[in-house]
């Protein structure tokens, strides 16, 4: 994948590479698809409109205002009231006094105790019910909050242990409710379905949530008729008007997200998680709401409501894994800070745990990714998430009868668990093996056909292998069945899109793109495709399936939702193996994009992910493409940046084996780009030690299945450790030298710069201070000094040539040089800035200018060439090229010229008709040249250039 490097969040699925990022918001942003009036208008879950932010919920528990009667004093109050002799009144209210105090006692206990456990203080809970149950052992509420607080924290052990001292022959419904919750926590569905059953059959206040645990139980279990039946029961209390409080308003919720009410379930919510309506607010309740609006790709608005939850209880280990999953498609270190923190509370969360084993697998870390899930099933031995994340390891690892053992182990516990087959194709995905993730969503929807997100899964990677048709039906099937799934929406929007767009075809590629790219883009993008196919077939000696689709998009957000289905990607291109989709020049700022490199560069993975069977590690296929972009035109790809060397100076690098978690979850936001740039110097390392055929005899051994360290120390002959001491000797051979110029300490960090005498007494000290002599030479140049700021701008420039940063060195030389008409110099540095800036479309034009005015046509041509995969779209530069081209006898590049410049409504369309007659006429493509000649003079009838080569057109036999 192409990247932005200055948008520094990687992404972390969906895509051959990553080097772009993922959404903060993951909704269509108004700068990406147009939605248009249609059926789909709702297929957002609506946000927080009517949702009560924390200053506005309190979350403060409702005290009575009077003390409060238990059963037994309500008992006594009936006594008296029904007029009983005096002596019974006044035992009767001597017995009311000694209950009433006993209450209050027993309340006065409790009470710290529970406001202990719904802050977080999850000690201070413990010892307060440890307390009541000291001087009242057959305490409910006390023996509840006890198994509560162990559940929340983790020690599930300890929990079934204490439960198995308080459960006696006729337990309680709400004892039985939370005992059943920490079976069910490690894995013993038996138990817990049987004590969850039993209280539900009790009745009582805690029935509903008894209710709404069982069917989710059922549900895991494969019993979904029985599920859904107890859903459908309790939402139809709901709208009965039989359920008040926030606990039971979010059971009623849940059951109607799980039968699919979704625009019902956040109804329902809103009413739960008002505290005006509803009471205090049950954090469960809470949590639930936001993990709804994280299902529906609503990663905002779950955050804020995970994050009213931590207002409360800043502990609260759900709302925290809520956080981290949210920004699981950020790519950044923030998901693995929030999960351990959740950890932290819950070391023993299943969830959190799985979470870290699939960051892991992301990373293709998979032993890493093992011990994390070995980790969670000791904890739950039964916990499919868990089973299936083990089975996506034994998948990537080529462990066939390990995978067969757990997917059968997984369908015992329950034989419709479709999730599995599509938690595995999100990971196969994630190594970039789409037309396997088909086949295993196919098999996820034969299980569940209602699984919806395995239907939009379908869809997205049969679009993903080109098959947009059959894509288009799976997800509008994932869309008729769940229209609040935005990914599937957002990409029902691009497919409306993209059916306006232009296709063409050249010989080994087929091309989609707007009508506007089609006429300045398309001439262009054919010729360097079928360039750069040429070169690296030749090079890799393998020859791609074909036809490579390549598809431009004007618009960055339809590039994102192509790539992910979200918008807010930042990457500039990606390849699917067969299909590359990329920003058009127009999606980018003027001059600021080379869509020539970036195509040249997603080519590349076509190589070595067909070349490999899609098996090579992330790091390398980045490392390739970079290293060919780099050979492919002067300044195309990475150069070396200050930034990078201060990162060496200071031991930031990264090691070989720690590459692909730079690029998927950088620890500082240049790492991602700093990867790509140790990938490619990786790269010229074998290249420079073995030369190139040892790069390709690499892509050969990936193809077996073989891990990195069997591949290189098979081709190379260097085990884990020799690749990374050799790759250190390597950076130092190529940095030591610019890290010498480079200073240590605040001045490095780009403080404010100091006065003139300030620097030139640094480089007095130090002569080779690189942005010393670069800033004395700026600031000489701005006072007019040019003659004295000359031989400090050259020496910045010897020191750190490939500093191009607003023209670094270069533009401030080019103006002094100019001004005192040394034009040789001039030019010098213009060609040296376009040497290592791949964006330099100024300078291009500028270099071809001198050369134009020479009449030096072949080196002007060439400038004006390379500044078409920066900028197409100027008719002045366009037109240059033609003349200049048609001067040079470049005949085949004077019609791309004059073809593009008509598709930019030129200010001289007549002459531009005319250039492309006389390009085509001296190709021999007569006819094409004779339409060009007349419609110049349909426009300009006395057009008498036009006029004699159309006589000339005449007077030659057809």
């Amino acid at each position: 994948m192409s990247m932005n490097l200055t948008d520094s969040r990687p992404l972390s699925q969906g895509a051959c590479s990553c080097r772009g990022r993922a959404p903060e918001c993951m909704r269509i942003s108004p700068g990406g698809v147009s939605r248009g009036p249609r059926t789909r208008n709702k297929a957002r879950l609506p946000g927080a409109a009517g949702y009560s932010q924390a200053e506005a919920l309190p979350f403060r528990r409702r005290r009575p205002a009077g003390p409060c009667l238990t059963a037994h004093a309500s008992w006594a109050v009936f006594t008296m009231s029904r007029g009983f002799g005096r002596g019974a009144c006044w035992l009767a209210l001597t017995f009311l006094l000694f209950v009433s105090n006993c209450s209050a006692a027993r309340r006065a206990g409790l009470e710290p105790a529970e406001a202990a456990l719904r802050t977080g203080d999850y000690a201070a809970a413990l010892k307060g019910y440890r307390e009541v149950l000291a001087s009242e052992p057959d305490s409910v509420p006390a023996q509840v909050g006890i198994l509560r607080a162990l559940n929340e924290t983790g020690a599930y052990q300890e929990a079934r242990e204490h439960a198995g001292k308080f459960i006696g022959p006729n337990p309680p419904a709400a004892l039985l409710l939370e005992s059943g919750r920490v079976c069910a926590a490690v894995g013993d569905y038996s138990l817990a379905e049987k004590q969850i059953q039993q209280a539900c059959l009790l009745g009582g206040v805690t029935r509903l949530q008894a209710a709404r645990e069982l069917a989710d139980l059922k549900a895991l279990r494969g019993q979904r008729a029985e599920a859904q039946a107890l859903w459908s029961e309790i939402l139809g209390e709901h709208r009965e008007g039989r359920i008040r409080g926030s606990s039971s308003l979010g059971c009623a919720a849940v059951a109607a997200w799980r039968l699919g009410r979704v625009e019902e379930a956040k109804e329902i919510f809103l009413d739960a998680t008002d505290e005006k309506t509803s009471g205090p607010v049950s954090l469960r309740t809470l949590s639930d709401f936001g993990f709804l609006f994280l299902e529906k790709y609503n990663a905002t608005d779950a955050i804020g409501v995970f994050r009213d939850c931590l207002r409360v209880n800043k502990a609260y280990a759900p709302a925290l894994l809520g956080i981290a999953l949210a920004r699981k498609y950020e790519s950044t270190r923030e998901v693995e800070k929030q999960v351990r923190a959740a950890l932290a509370v819950n070391p023993n969360l299943v969830p959190a745990i799985n979470l870290l084993a699939e960051l892991r697998i992301q990373e293709e870390s998979y032993d890493a990714a093992e011990v994390e899930i070995r980790r969670a099933l000791r904890v739950n031995p039964s916990n499919l998430e868990s089973l299936s994340l083990l089975a996506v390891c034994h998948e990537l690892r080529g462990e066939p009868t390990l995978y067969a053992a757990t997917e059968a182990k997984i369908l015992n516990i329950n034989p419709s668990y479709g999730l599995f087959y599509h938690t595995l194709a999100e990971n196969l995905v994630m190594r970039r093996k789409y037309h396997e993730a088909v086949e295993r969503e196919r098999m996820a929807v034969s299980v569940d056909p209602g699984l919806w997100a395995a239907h939009a899964g379908l869809g997205i990677n049969l679009m993903r292998i080109g098959e947009m048709a059959r894509g288009r039906q799976a997800i509008e099937r994932a869309f008729k069945g769940d229209p609040f799934n935005v990914w599937a929406y957002n990409t029902l929007e691009l497919l409306d899109l993209m059916d306006k767009f232009v296709g063409s075809r050249s010989e080994h590629f087929r091309f989609l793109m707007s009508s506007e790219d089609e006429a300045a883009v398309g001439p262009y993008a054919r010729r360097l495709a079928e360039e750069v196919y040429e070169k690296l077939v030749s090079r890799y000696r393998f020859e791609p399936e074909g036809p490579i689709q390549v598809e431009l998009f004007p618009d960055h957000g339809g590039f994102a939702v192509r790539t992910l289905g979200l918008p807010g990607l930042g990457a500039l291109g990606v390849c699917f193996g067969k299909v590359i989709a990329q920003d058009s020049p127009r999606a980018r700022k003027a001059g600021s994009f080379n869509w020539g490199s970036t195509l040249w560069h997603e080519f590349a993975h076509v190589i070595t992910l067909q070349m490999t069977r899609h098996n090579i590690p992330r790091w390398y296929s980045e490392g390739i493409s970079v290293y060919e972009e780099r050979r492919a035109r002067p300044g195309w790809g990475d150069d070396l940046t200050p930034a990078f060397v201060r990162a060496y100076k200071e031991g930031k690098l990264l090691k070989v084996s720690e590459l692909n978690a730079g690029m998927m979850r950088p620890e500082f936001p240049e790492q991602i780009s700093f990867s790509y740039h140790q990938a490619a110097m990786v790269c010229e390392l074998i290249e420079e030690r073995f030369g190139f055929e040892k790069i390709r005899e690499t892509l050969v051994a990936f193809a077996t299945g073989a891990s990195s360290e069997a591949v290189f120390r098979q081709v190379l002959g260097w085990d884990a450790d020799t690749l990374e001491q050799e790759y250190a000797r390597f950076l130092d051979s190529r940095l030591a030298r610019h890290a010498r110029v480079l200073p240590s300490g605040p001045a490095a960090r780009g403080s404010d710069p100091p006065d003139k005498p300030s620097l030139i007494r640094q480089i007095a000290a130090s002569p080779d201070d690189f942005p010393a002599n670069l800033r004395l030479g700026m600031l000489l140049h701005a006072e007019k000094s040019d003659l004295e700021a000359e031989p400090y701008l050259k020496k910045a420039q010897q020191l750190f040539p490939e500093y191009i940063e607003d023209g670094g060195s270069y533009r401030p030389l080019f103006e002094i040089y100019r001004a005192q008409g040394r034009e040789d110099d001039a030019l010098d540095q213009l060609l040296r800035w376009t040497r290592y800036d791949e964006n330099a479309f100024e300078p291009l034009l500028r270099a071809a200018e001198i050369y134009l005015a020479r009449g030096d046509w072949v080196p002007a041509v060439r400038l004006l060439d390379l500044a078409n995969y920066i900028h197409p779209y100027d008719p002045r530069a366009q037109r240059k090229l033609g003349d200049a081209a048609s001067a040079a006898r470049e005949w085949a590049l004077a019609a791309l010229a004059y073809q593009a410049l008509l598709g930019l409504d030129p200010p001289d369309p007549a002459g531009a008709h005319l250039g492309l007659a006389r390009a085509c006429l001296e190709l021999g493509r007569k006819q094409e040249a004779r339409k060009a000649v007349l419609r110049a003079l349909e426009i300009a009838p006395t057009y008498e250039p036009a006029q004699e080569l159309l006589l000339r057109l005449r007077g030659v036999a057809p």
